[in-house]
C-alpha cells in the first residue's frame, strides 16, 4: 500500500473507499476471527538490506489475529493513503513466471514484484508496518486503527514520509504497499489479469509483503511494461486472502511457491 484535497474529485474517492471494502476482501462474511498461529517473535531479520544501519523490526502485537508481517485488515480505516514515492506492488506474486514468490528457508519469501510509477497514491496497512519507531509514531499521530489519517482523517501519516524519503528500512531501493495501479490498467484495457477479486483460502503459510523491503532488478516486464523488483517478505502461517479469483485448490501453491496474501478479518469480529 501515499490529500485527498486536490487528488480526485469526490466521486473517485467514493469509488476509492469501495474499492477498499473490495480489497477487504468480497468473500470475508463467513469468516470466523482466528487466533495468531504462531509468536510474534521473529525468526528471520532484515540484514541483508539493513546491514549495520540502524533498524528496528515492529514485533509488537498490532492485532490479536497475527504479528505485523501477517498483514492483518481489520477496517478499511487500517489503509493509510499515501502518494509520493515509487513503491512496489506484490498483490498479485506467488505462482510465477513473472512474479514468484519462494521462501529461502530463514522466514522469508524473495517476492518478484512490480515496481509502480512515482507520483501514484499507495496504501499501507498500519497493522503492518515494519519498523517499530516508524509504526509507533503512525499509531500516535493516527490512532491504532488509522482512523486520523487519510483516508478517513485530514492527517498525512508518519509511514508515507518514511516510504517517500526511502528511510522505513534502510538499504531497500523501494517499498511493497498495495496500489489499484494495475487494477485500473486491467479495466482500461479489458484485461482480467490484474482485475480485483480475493479467495479466501484455509490456514498454510503465505507471504506478508506489506512495507517488506525490495531491490531493483534492472529486469522489464514485456507485457505491463513495468520494471520487476525483487522482495523480502517474511512468511507466516495463518488464514489469508489471495489477491485474485484462483480455484481453492490452488491455495497451496506446487514446488516451493507461495501467495503473497493477507487476512482480512470479518465484519464484527
Amino acid at each position: 500500500m501515499k490529500r485527498i484535497n486536490g487528488w480526485y474529485p469526490a466521486i473517485v474517492m467514493g469509488g476509492m473507499l469501495c474499492m477498499l471494502a473490495l480489497v477487504g476482501l468480497v468473500c470475508s462474511a463467513n469468516q470466523t476471527p482466528v487466533a495468531a498461529q504462531q509468536p510474534s517473535g521473529a525468526t528471520f531479520d532484515f540484514d541483508r538490506y539493513t546491514k549495520n544501519k540502524p533498524f528496528k523490526l515492529n514485533t509488537l502485537p498490532t492485532t490479536a489475529y497475527g504479528p505485523p508481517w501477517a498483514d492483518i485488515l481489520k477496517q478499511p480505516s487500517n489503509f493509510l493513503e499515501c502518494k509520493g514515492a515509487a513503491i512496489a506492488l506484490c498483490y498479485y506474486s506467488g505462482p510465477g513466471p513473472t512474479t514468484p514468490c519462494n521462501p529461502d528457508g530463514f522466514g522469508i519469501a524473495n517476492c518478484t514484484c512490480y515496481e509502480i510509477p512515482s507520483g501514484q497514491p499507495y496504501l499501507v496497512d498500519i497493522n503492518a508496518i515494519l519498523n517499530r519507531d516508524v509504526y509507533l509514531r503512525t499509531v500516535a499521530k493516527c490512532g491504532k486503527e488509522g482512523q486520523n489519517c487519510r483516508p478517513t482523517g485530514p492527517l498525512e501519516a508518519p509511514v508515507c514520509e518514511a516510504i517517500n524519503s526511502n528511510t522505513l528500512i534502510p538499504g531497500a531501493d523501494l517499498i511493497s504497499t498495495f496500489s489499484l495501479y494495475l487494477e485500473k490498467q486491467s479495466v482500461t484495457e479489458k484485461e482480467k489479469e490484474f482485475l480485483i477479486f480475493p479467495t479466501l483460502c484455509p490456514a498454510a503459510s503465505y507471504a506478508g509483503c506489506m512495507t517488506a523491503p525490495c531491490n531493483r532488478t534492472g529486469k522489464i516486464d514485456p507485457k505491463t511494461g513495468l520494471p520487476l523488483v525483487q522482495c523480502g517478505c517474511p512468511t507466516y502461517t495463518g488464514p489469508y486472502q489471495v489477491g485474485t479469483h484462483i480455484d481453492t485448490d490452488q491455495c497451496v501453491l506446487r514446488g516451493t511457491h507461495v501467495w503473497s496474501a493477507a487476512y482480512k478479518v470479518a465484519p464484527g469480529n
